[in-house]
C-alpha cells in the first residue's frame, strides 16, 4: 500500500525511476532489441501529438507483458517482442496502445485507483474484493478499450496498417503464444473477442469516412 501512496506523492518522473529501477533488478534490459523496437516508436510519435519523448524498454521478462509507466517510458518483455518479430505493423499497435495509456493520463489515474483498492480492504475484506471486481471490469477495461482506439488512430497517422491490430488480438486469443504466458498480458484487459470487435467497428467508420471525403 505505501509503495502506492508514495507514487502519489512523487511526481510522474520520480514515480517512474523508481519503478523502472525495480524492473531493471528484476529484469534487465536487452539494449538491442530496445535499439531495434526504438524506431517504430519514433515514427508513431513524429506523426501523433504526443509531446513527450517517450522511450522503450524491451526486459529480459519471464513473462508476456506490456506496460506505460507514469511518465515517458513503454516496457515490453522479450517474449512479445519476439512474437511479433517481422511483424512491424503488429509491434506499432502494441507500442501505440502503451503510448495512449500515457497520452490518455490513464498511468496516473490507475494509481489513484489502485490506491483506493489498496485501502479498502483493511476497513472491509469483503467491500475490498468487490470494489477490486468492479475496478477490473470497468475502470480498467474501459480504458483498454480507450487506448485501443487512440492506438489504432496513431498507427494510422503514422503509415502502419490498423488492420494489423485486429490480427495481433486474434493472435493473442489464439494458441500461438508458448504455454499460458498470454494469460497476464490478457489479465485486465477486455475480452479478445471484444476488443476485435470494437476495433473492425472503428476502423470500419474510420474507412467509411475517408471513401466519402
Amino acid at each position: 500500500m505505501l509503495k502506492w501512496l508514495n507514487l502519489l506523492t512523487d511526481d510522474a518522473p520520480t514515480a517512474e525511476a523508481d519503478l523502472l529501477r525495480d524492473l531493471l533488478k528484476e529484469s534487465p534490459e536487452i539494449p538491442d532489441w530496445s535499439a531495434a523496437v526504438q524506431p517504430v516508436l519514433h515514427r508513431l510519435l513524429e506523426y501523433n501529438p504526443v509531446k513527450r519523448a517517450v522511450v522503450c524498454r524491451v526486459l529480459d521478462m519471464p513473462m508476456f507483458n506490456a506496460l506505460a509507466l507514469p511518465h515517458k517510458t513503454v516496457v515490453l518483455s522479450q517474449l512479445l517482442v519476439e512474437f511479433c518479430r517481422d511483424r512491424r505493423d503488429q509491434i506499432a499497435f502494441v507500442l501505440a496502445h502503451e503510448v495512449a495509456h500515457i497520452y490518455l493520463g490513464h498511468v496516473r489515474k490507475r494509481d489513484l485507483a489502485n490506491t483506493v483498492m489498496a485501502v479498502a480492504p483493511v476497513a472491509n475484506p469483503l467491500l475490498g474484493m468487490g470494489l477490486r471486481w468492479l475496478f477490473n471490469r470497468a475502470y480498467t477495461r474501459e480504458q483498454e478499450f480507450e487506448a485501443d482506439n487512440c492506438a489504432f488512430r496513431f498507427c494510422v497517422r503514422a503509415g502502419f496498417d490498423p488492420e494489423a491490430s485486429i490480427t495481433l488480438l486474434e493472435r493473442l486469443g489464439s494458441t500461438e503464444p508458448p504455454g499460458n504466458s498470454v494469460t497476464q498480458i490478457l489479465a485486465t484487459h477486455p475480452p479478445v473477442v471484444q476488443r476485435v470487435i470494437q476495433l473492425r467497428t472503428a476502423i470500419h467508420s474510420w474507412k467509411s469516412g475517408n471513401a466519402k471525403s
